[in-house]
């Protein structure tokens, strides 16, 4: 199941002095279980802290001091370091607080459990408090409550943050109207402008998570709240455009590309809307995180490669594409294990046939665009990449053989620029590279995709690049020893290009 660790709940409301006992104890039981459940699932939370009202009893009329002694509560059995966001001002630190409150958030400070965001004195209002909040939020459950939660609850939608208001009816501490209870009967009515991912399911099992009606401990109900958030986040996510398209073309690679990436092998994925086998991972990139998707095309050729890349361009939408895999490299320029970045694809089979049964070669040329020839130069000048390739490459259980039957092996991951030849040819031949090097010179490396996928994002106007592992020399001695570690080591090379070479320009 995944986390919240990146979310931050604003759990806003507050209850009417005349409220029975029962119900004002039962709606600060509810919250300190979603306190508790929010933090389990790694999430933060923000209150407000200021003077405390109480009713005649010595009951809490606000929720935020209950959430902060809870939190407090809590350090004990769950990690809660830097998990709670203190609104406050310096009047209401120092002259609104009593004792007992101004020394809780000294305790929850000095132990970093807390961090104070303040307000300034001379714009403390609702409105200014409110959007303070609402800064660090990324998420808003609403218990009863007045205009402060409509107001809240009404700015977090326009956010087009989660909110989820509970039906739970305890007043409002300035006695100022419905709040949540009113968010709940709008939240039947139109759910998706709630939880815009998930908001129709979660209607269908509304009386399942009634506050209201709900006898006995409220910590289940808490922690079904707490996932109904953590299946909308999953969802949004699952609904976004990746940033990048990871494609391999054979099982080996798929397999080297999913451990590279940090994907379980027995993560079963899910299907595309064409059928095709797709697996979704974050990868923290160098500006923020980045969501790839990895898929294959289960089956070699530039035709097949083609029609698969734009199948999952149209659906996906990337914002980069990467193909990698092995291919053949030439005997006297590269070495077995050696990994490389398509500077050009030559695509080799093109040719007139002319009278009198002579045959013209007229090969097509693709270079990935310019943005991507900046981000390779830029990724091969920085010399950290190969103590950091080493270290990926050990983590996954990369070893280059001593040697090999079929030629000299890599000893180490030292991507290099290279011109690739693509065609429908599977190279058993030493004398084709030759008749490739005719066509261009630089020409060092035979594959059988690498044409189509640059084809197919070239009329998607998405970047591409491939990458490449040499798991042979294209000759007689051709075979299929080295096609993991060929994978690995071009699956390795994506991962950290991804990581710390790609610059997304998001259109």
């Amino acid at each position: 199941m995944a986390s919240l660790e990146k979310q931050c709940f604003l759990i806003a409301g507050s209850i009417s002095k005349s409220t029975d006992r029962t119900q004002v104890g039962r709606a600060h039981q509810l919250v300190r279980g979603l306190t508790k459940a929010a933090l389990a699932e790694k999430a933060s939370l923000v209150v407000y802290l200021s003077g405390e009202p109480k009713n005649e009893h010595g009951d809490s009329m606000v929720f935020d001091w209950t959430i902060a002694r809870e939190v407090e509560q809590l350090s004990t059995q769950l990690d809660v370091k830097g998990r709670l966001h203190i609104v406050t001002s310096q009047r209401s630190l120092y002259s609104k607080m009593d004792d007992e409150g101004r020394e809780l958030v000294s305790r929850l400070v000095g132990q970093d459990i807390a961090q104070i965001e303040y307000v300034d004195d001379d714009v403390v209002t609702g409105g200014n408090i409110r959007d303070a909040q609402l800064d660090l939020a990324t998420a808003m459950i609403a218990i009863s409550g007045g205009k402060g939660v409509l107001d809240r609850a009404q700015r977090a939608l326009k956010l087009k943050l989660p909110v989820f208001p509970f039906d739970i009816d305890v007043g409002a501490f300035c006695d100022d109207g419905p709040g949540a209870p009113l968010l709940h009967r709008q939240f039947t009515q139109n759910p998706a402008a709630y939880l815009p991912h998930t908001g129709e399911s979660v209607r269908r099992k509304m009386l399942g998570l009634s506050a209201q009606h709900t006898l006995g401990d409220l910590q289940p109900l808490a922690d079904k709240t707490i996932q109904l958030f953590v299946d909308e986040f999953a969802a949004k996510d699952a609904a976004a455009s990746p940033d990048v398209l990871v494609l391999t073309a054979l099982p080996v690679e798929l397999a080297a590309a999913k451990h590279a990436l940090g994907i379980d092998e027995d993560d079963y994925g899910f299907q595309s809307e064409h059928g095709i086998h797709v697996w979704r991972v974050k990868v923290e990139g160098r500006n923020g995180p980045l969501t790839c998707v990895v898929a294959s095309f289960n089956g070699a050729g530039n035709t097949q490669a083609s029609a698969v890349t734009s199948m999952l361009i149209s659906e996906f939408r990337p914002h980069a594409v990467f193909m990698m895999g092995i291919a053949a490299g030439m005997r006297s320029k590269l070495k077995l294990g050696d990994v490389i970045l398509s500077e050009r694809v030559v695509a080799y089979e093109g040719a007139a046939a002319l009278s009198g049964g002579v045959m013209v070669a007229r090969p097509d040329m693709s270079k990935p665009e310019f943005r991507t020839q900046q981000d390779m130069g830029a990724y091969l000048a920085r010399g950290s990449r190969l103590a950091r390739l080493a270290r990926h490459a050990e983590s996954v259980g990369l070893v280059f053989p001593p040697s090999s039957a079929a030629g000299e092996v890599s000893t180490a991951l030292n991507p290099t620029l290279t011109t690739i030849a693509a065609g429908e040819k599977l190279v058993r031949d030493e004398q084709l590279f030759k008749k490739m090097q005719e066509l261009h010179g630089k020409v060092c490396v035979a594959e059988m995709e690498a044409h189509g996928v640059f084809e197919a994002c070239s009329r998607h106007e998405v970047p591409a690049l491939v990458i490449r592992g040499i798991s042979d020399h294209g000759d007689h001695l051709k075979d299929d020893a080295l096609h993991y570690v060929a994978s690995m080591a071009a699956a390795v090379v994506t991962a950290d290009y991804i990581a710390h070479g790609l610059i997304l320009h998001r259109k």
